[in-house]
């Protein structure tokens, strides 16, 4: 709570402060609205926010266009490795030359093929012919039990045909063609860096112009169902390996962790307080306070995954491309935040690397940048933007918690059904125990948690 809210006010300052915060919200409001009640705009629009071209060797769209580009909807009927995985390379190839139209002259032992690492969730291949260049994407074995892939293509080819992703070219059986972008995936330092590139201003630039976005789908926000679908999974989760047995025990599924997310659903908004609603009724605080609470809670579009691996950057560009959207949908706009700092950790957890107070401030004026321009007029008018700030930071900083048990259930889930060389049950250790460290953090006062 700022300083103004313990201290005692004549009513005159109190309704100044009130009305300026109120316009101000409402102002940002006021241009949502605007955009949501205008006619749709034609569905292969580039988006207008992003005025810097992509510097990216990758194939261009066919001419005349491919059935399959930015159509999520036709599939090739084809399984890539379904021969056996010492086809894949080969397999890699078919599906390229079919799906892309560029590429159908293309002899096979005349494409190069290498695999591409990083991921844990899908295996990569980038593909080179000529000048041309595509990315070929398989889905991890058994991620279609918990990650909806019409919806994951859905949202892919709407971002391609907006001009903020790279080409959706098509998708086959298990898996899909996509534009390569000649860019390097950010390592989890760099997300806080301000020199010699501000990639700390960059990325929140870029998530605001997503999460300003209008996407044609369910507007609810997915956290509680995700993690209530990861909670069921997990709990089905057994190993005959008895080192794997115990590490799933030590974890308490059924009770320390199931009480910690019915805890979460109690703080932040969910269907035990009418999605939010009913904590904003209580909240006891400054108008600038409040308006800050609720901005966190919006239900925008978002990533939902922007760890470092999923932010290419080139110098070339003055921005950095963010990638990967399959667990990508609307969202609290908070969790986006908690997450993303929560990955500024790297896969080791390391909590000395989560963003100071300092860097958030930096993260979240970039942010209001793109995202609410005319409420960041608005607060720096009035002298109140570092109050507003600050209170993002204390109340966004709670959704860490939610990414926390978020991806730990994610992980007992992989461990179970993924085929990646990766120890999610420790994974899931180090997220778990995380939670318990920044708890005492970012609510010294809470209880019975």
């Amino acid at each position: 709570m700022d300083k103004t809210s313990q201290s005692p006010l004549t009513l005159d300052v109190l309704v100044l402060v009130v009305s300026t915060c109120v316009c101000a919200y409402a102002t940002y409001r006021l241009l949502a609205a605007s955009s949501a009640s205008a006619p749709p705009a034609p569905r292969t629009r580039a988006l207008p926010a992003i005025k810097t071209p992509m510097t990216c060797k990758t194939t261009p769209p066919a001419k005349p266009e491919s059935m399959y580009l930015n159509n999520s909807k036709t599939v090739y009927d084809f399984t890539v490795g379904g021969r056996g995985e010492h086809f894949e390379f080969d397999d890699c190839k078919h599906v390229v030359k079919h799906i892309c139209p560029r590429w159908k002259d293309a002899q096979p032992d005349d494409i190069t093929v290498k695999i591409i690492c990083g991921g844990i969730t899908n295996r990569l291949y980038r593909l080179l012919w000529k000048d041309l260049c595509v990315l070929v994407r398989l889905y991890g074995e058994h991620t279609e039990v918990f990650i909806d892939r019409n919806i994951d293509n859905e949202n892919f080819a709407e971002l391609s045909r907006r001009g903020f992703a790279p080409t959706y070219f098509g998708r086959f059986t298990n898996g899909r063609v996509e534009g390569w972008v000649d860019g390097t995936a950010l390592e989890p330092h760099q997300m806080g860096e301000t020199s010699p590139f501000d990639l700390l201003s960059l990325i929140p630039k870029e998530l605001g112009k997503m999460h300003a976005m209008e996407i044609d789908m369910d507007t609810r926000a997915c956290l509680w169902t995700k993690i209530q679908q990861f909670e069921d999974l997990a709990a089905d989760i057994t190993f005959d390996d008895p080192v794997k047995r115990d590490a799933l025990e030590r974890l308490e599924l059924h009770q320390t962790i199931k009480q910690r997310v019915r805890w979460l659903q109690s703080v932040l908004p969910s269907h035990k307080n009418n999605d939010g609603k009913s904590l904003l009724e209580t909240f006891r605080g400054s108008a600038t306070a409040k308006l800050a609470y609720s901005f966190l809670h919006d239900s925008v579009f978002s990533h939902n995954d922007l760890l470092s691996g999923n932010i290419l950057y080139n110098p070339a560009w003055g921005r950095v491309q963010i990638i990967d959207y399959e667990y990508g949908g609307y969202n609290y706009r908070g969790f986006d935040f908690g997450n993303h700092f929560c990955e500024h950790c790297g896969f080791d957890m390391n909590l000395n690397d989560y963003p100071s107070k300092d860097k958030q401030f930096i993260f979240y004026k970039a942010y209001l940048s793109t995202a609410a321009p005319a409420l960041l007029q608005s607060l720096t008018r009035d002298g109140s933007l570092d109050v507003f700030l600050g209170h993002l930071h204390e109340f966004g900083n709670v959704y860490a918690l939610a990414a926390h048990m978020f991806w730990g259930l994610w992980a007992i889930v992989q461990a179970g059904n993924s085929t990646i060389d990766f120890d999610f049950l420790d994974y899931a250790r180090m997220r778990f125990e995380a939670f318990e460290v920044q708890l005492d953090l970012f609510c010294p006062t809470a209880k019975d948690v």
